[in-house]
């Protein structure tokens, strides 16, 4: 059970409630969607400027969810005056019981949708804002032990970001598609988004798993993360006119700010084992000579390795994309290797595919 929190009540059915004012130095508003007049209590927490921000809300609906409230509001609540036969309840709101929380107003505002909006914005699958959109609603399902809450977010999250090599291969393929797309749009948006716009973003998917314990979705987001520059920041490309024209053509961004020194020491390390693990494929897989002697065949693969270097620069940081090709020299190139040398690229390549895969762990430094 978390620590204890003002969250405190029982039934009112035979109490009488008194509004207790909020202090005047405190501005207070109503949330406009989640102040229902039919509401048993009230919640309020303070937002980032300092408001404070009322939630008339069904304690049915939280005690349904949550053991930890439901305990909180078993206990009586505070009385301070009688009148006549009936009691008053120390503090109220808009005739109900009111409750200070501890946690902030965006929290409990993420925390809330999920109850009476269960299937809204935070669910859209590949939406790059998803860790954010629910990453009060995780936090405040952990302490307030919502364990039906967290598995659902948990299990949308690992949803966008591959466990197996074989999800990862399906979400490439997917997004080959959606940068074809948008590839044939002058604008580079489809449907008024990007590219960007339309794929999950590693860096906002690190932060919510380090600091939520969810180590599933790691690997796929620091490998994903370390395919991009740090120059290409999210809100800068979206700030600047200049900077979006990136956007226009397919450019990837992260969430760079959301990243502590320990995200990024792990990220310098992965991405020195990639590059190695890329400058080995040339040599433990286009380096050896064709051992059947065949004409041609040990200056087929050294060509096949030099068009990978000179034709494809930016994958040759993805070495995953790289050994994929591997895989399927027969659909890239006209003069190959002899049939046993093709057949011996792509069963290695194939077998260094997932080696890597089950790697990424140790690169990243996530063990």
């Amino acid at each position: 059970m978390p620590p204890s929190s003002p969250i405190s009540s029982a039934s009112v059915s035979s109490y009488d409630t008194y509004d207790t004012p909020v202090p005047t130095e405190t501005p207070s508003e109503r949330h406009p969607t989640l102040y229902f007049d039919d509401g048993t209590v009230v919640l309020s927490a303070l937002t980032h400027d300092g408001t404070r921000q009322h939630f008339k809300v069904h304690t049915s609906v939280l005690c349904r969810h949550s053991p930890v409230i439901a305990d909180m509001f078993a206990i009586p609540p505070l009385l301070t005056c009688t009148t006549g036969s009936k009691s008053c309840i120390a503090e109220a709101y808009d005739g109900v019981v009111h409750v200070q929380m501890p946690d902030t107003a965006e929290e409990v505002i993420s925390f809330l949708t999920m109850f009476y909006d269960p299937l809204g914005t935070a669910y859209k699958r590949f939406d790059p804002n998803t860790p954010v959109l629910v990453e009060g609603a995780l936090k405040l399902a952990t302490k307030y032990e919502c364990d039906a809450l967290r598995h659902r977010i948990i299990e949308n999250l690992e949803a966008d970001w591959p466990q197996t090599l074989a999800q990862w291969d399906a979400r490439r393929a997917e997004a080959v598609i959606l940068r074809s797309e948008h590839s044939l749009q002058l604008t580079g948006r489809v449907g008024g988004r990007y590219l960007d716009d339309r794929l999950p973003e590693p860096a906002s998917a690190i932060r919510i798993a380090s600091d939520h314990g969810i180590p599933s979705i790691l690997p796929a987001a620091f490998y994903q993360l370390a395919l991009l520059s740090t120059d290409a920041d999210w809100d800068a490309y979206r700030a600047s006119p200049g900077a979006g024209k990136h956007l226009r053509f397919g450019a990837r961004t992260a969430r760079w700010p959301l990243l502590d020194k320990r995200d990024l020491m792990r990220l310098v390390h992965g991405q020195k084992l990639l590059a190695a693990y890329t400058r080995a494929v040339g040599t433990d897989i286009f380096g050896p000579r064709c051992q059947r002697g065949v004409k041609g065949c040990t200056k087929a693969r050294n060509d096949c390795w030099k068009y990978f270097q000179e034709n494809a620069p930016n994958s040759m940081d993805d070495p995953l994309d790289i050994l994929y090709d591997c895989v399927r020299l027969d659909t890239l190139f006209t003069e190959l290797p002899c049939a046993a040398c093709t057949a011996e690229i792509t069963a290695m390549a194939e077998k260094k595919r997932r080696e890597l895969w089950r790697s990424l762990p140790a690169f990243f430094n996530l063990q």
